[in-house]
């Protein structure tokens, strides 16, 4: 795949609907001329128009350009596929030549080119091309949205490393205190002052939290060996703690809507180009060659039978639920958008009331050791309020996390990973 550096995204994309067939990766800047007969297209002008979330100043963006960087190319090459498609179908209405050989049965062989040329088709060949230019608009979007979701999948194997390191160093954390308070207990049921259960649970609590942190270290690991997987062995260099995501812009159109519309753009030349394939339609041919000739046709490509109205009342109910499609893709779009905006908006009360919890725990930790050094709790009373505070502090960090995982989420709907012009 060629670097981000080497491609000139805008002068690709803009000849997508047109007929340059230069525009594509590597070419130059289009001339104006050039430019001036290009088709227009509003989804693929969104496209390119879009700004991503994720600034120079995130500390996200250096991850998300590698996935740029990294991809396999695969969404890339079914969009120049129906580019040329497109273009292929641009000149339909040009007259077609092809070769014309006959034998005689005198053994006389004669040969020539037909040529023919379609004086009416009923709109048949507007359609194929609208067809066309809509199956470009189609694999844009497929194109946009393969990115926003390769760039969510490598995001998150990176905030997940981020997470279980984070949680890591808390449990490790708590296990050198656990490891200061299995002493101390030893040291007085030594000396008869505590019992030997209380060791046990000591001892116990000691095991899980070394549990608690060799678990988070594994998944870091497992976590930062997937990333480098899929960015060809990159080794990113991991956070230390979660960062915000910005939310993108509410007038944002989220790709999967802009994909039904080209959808149903394409579904609706589709329909048209069949039902124009019913009625008769007009050409005017002939053969050049030894013997010329010329002549007018009148008639169609299908035969008309008594199901033809049937297959026109179809192909129109086929128009009709594209256009249904359409209203489904924004009721999902926007049912989905709605809902986690409601999770934004608890996790972030969530995430408040538990540093607040988190800060009491502290003070409660340090008032139980100062009351404990002073002979007034015991070594039991200390540990169980410091559990407490380790729990509350990794129940901290999994909403700081889950925070970011939404809003990651938010924008991998709304298409605000990249910018559509890096794309």
């Amino acid at each position: 795949m060629a670097k981000l550096s080497e491609v000139k995204p805008v002068a690709f994309v803009r000849g997508l609907v047109g007929g340059n067939a230069q525009a594509e990766v590597g070419a130059g800047e289009p001339s104006l001329s050039a430019a001036g007969r290009d088709a227009s297209s509003d989804i693929i002008e969104g496209l390119l128009a879009r700004r991503t979330v994720l600034t120079s100043t995130s500390p996200y963006a250096p991850v998300a350009r590698t996935m740029l960087e990294t991809s396999s190319g695969l969404a890339q090459a079914e969009l120049r596929a129906s580019k040329m498609r497109a273009i292929a179908r641009n000149k339909n209405w040009l007259p077609t030549i092809g070769p014309s050989i006959t034998l005689s049965a005198l053994g006389e062989l004669a040969a020539g080119l037909i040529v023919d040329q379609v004086l009416y088709d009923n709109g048949k060949r507007k359609a194929e091309r609208a067809f066309a230019a809509a199956d470009v608009e189609v694999s844009a979007v497929a194109l946009s949205q393969d990115m926003n979701d390769r760039m969510h999948a490598g995001l998150t194997l990176y905030i997940t490393a981020a997470e279980a390191h984070e949680k890591a160093g808390m449990a490790e954390r708590g296990l050198g205190r656990m490891q200061e308070f299995n002493r101390v207990v030893s040291v007085r049921v030594r000396g008869g002052l505590s019992s030997l259960s209380d060791q046990r649970v000591v001892r116990a609590k000691l095991a899980d939290m070394d549990h608690e942190a060799s678990t988070h270290r594994e998944a870091e690991r497992a976590a930062l060996s997937e990333f480098s997987a899929m960015t060809g062995g990159h080794r990113a260099t991991p956070l230390t703690q979660a960062h915000a995501i910005a939310v993108a812009p509410s007038s944002l159109v989220p790709l999967e809507v802009l994909r039904a519309e080209a959808e149903a753009k394409r579904s609706i030349a589709e329909a048209k180009a069949a039902r124009a394939g019913l009625l008769p339609s007009l050409s005017a041919g002939g053969i050049l060659g030894q013997k010329d000739s010329a002549g007018v046709t009148f008639g169609g490509t299908a035969n008309l039978g008594v199901g033809t109205g049937a297959e026109v009342e179809a192909l129109k109910a086929q128009e009709r639920a594209a256009s249904a499609r359409v209203s489904l893709a924004k009721e999902t779009a926007g049912r989905k958008s709605a809902r986690l905006e409601n999770e934004l908006k608890a996790l972030l009360r969530q995430e408040r009331d538990t540093a607040d919890l988190v800060e009491q725990n502290r003070t409660n930790f340090r008032l139980f050791q100062e009351q404990f050094e002073g002979g007034q709790k015991t070594v039991m009373d200390v540990v169980a309020v410091y559990e407490q505070m380790v729990q509350s502090e990794l129940k901290h960090i999994d909403l700081k996390y889950e925070i970011s995982f939404t809003q990651l989420e938010m924008a991998r709907l709304a298409g605000a990973l990249a910018d559509g012009a890096d794309i």
